[in-house]
């Protein structure tokens, strides 16, 4: 079983050996917070070099005025913008994100996200992530018949031609917890108890105590990773008032095997 979070020390010097760090915490922790001792002078260059070496990374970037469609590019911009309206794209305001995975939709998924960080928002913006094993009992003890459908109900989420058609939560036999839900990627055309499912957990997980759900807030140069798959995560409110205020890059990567 993964361990939930860990936070890895680089050097921010040698994008090859932090790399090496990095995939080791990868192979054993659902989120990795990765702080360079040395802020790299080229970010981009430094991280472009650094996921090269951990892995193989996933041209993921989509185009929100496209409905999602894929741009071919590897960094997707998670950029605060001014002219665009709040709810138009999540990755482009200020408001909360709910909890999701980013693959929900993906029917060939990376199994590693990973942001770092260029700018810091004002005040806020904390990307927050919750334990699948902590979540299940809490279910459990709270909203068993809730979780019994989670576990059995298949629920489609889908984006530019893409699509996923399975329950939203899996229980492996080694006891880790496997994700797939984006309540604003749910395929309309399903059946009634596959969206009323869908609304259901979104309203519980708008409910979850405080002590689930965990923020990491990145400084400029700070990184964090996380297995898609087995956390959900989400992001804080933000102050803002012009763009680039909050400004963060986010690719896939596919790892090695062990």
């Amino acid at each position: 079983m993964f361990a939930f979070e860990t936070h890895v020390h680089m050097s921010g010097t040698d994008p090859v050996a932090d790399a090496a760090l990095a995939l080791d915490a990868m192979r054993s922790h659902e989120v990795i917070r990765m702080t360079p001792a040395t802020t790299p002078t080229k970010l981009r260059a430094y991280y472009d070099e650094f996921v090269e070496a951990v892995g193989t990374p996933v041209d993921i970037a989509e185009d929100y005025a496209q409905g999602g469609a894929p741009t071919g590019e590897r960094w997707s911009e998670i950029r605060y913008v001014e002219e665009i309206p709040d709810m138009a794209a999540f990755r482009h305001s200020k408001n909360a994100q709910p909890l999701h995975t980013d693959e929900s939709y993906v029917s060939s998924p990376a199994g590693i996200m990973l942001f770092y960080c260029e700018h810091t928002a004002p005040s806020g913006g904390e990307t927050v992530f919750v334990h699948g094993p902590a979540l299940v009992d809490h279910l459990r003890a709270n909203s068993p018949d809730l979780l019994d459908e989670l576990l059995t109900r298949n629920v489609v989420y889908e984006k530019a031609g893409d699509f996923k058609d399975r329950p939203i939560i899996i229980v492996g036999p080694d006891g880790d917890i496997d994700f797939n839900f984006n309540y604003y990627c749910a395929d309309a055309n399903q059946s009634p108890e596959a969206l009323a499912l869908n609304q259901s957990f979104f309203d519980a997980l708008a409910e979850l105590p405080d002590d689930l759900v965990h923020p990491v807030g990145l400084e400029p140069g700070e990184s964090v990773a996380w297995r898609d798959d087995r956390v959900l995560h989400g992001r804080n409110a933000f102050q803002a008032s012009a763009t680039d205020d909050r400004l963060i890059f986010k690719t896939g990567i596919v790892l090695p095997p062990d």
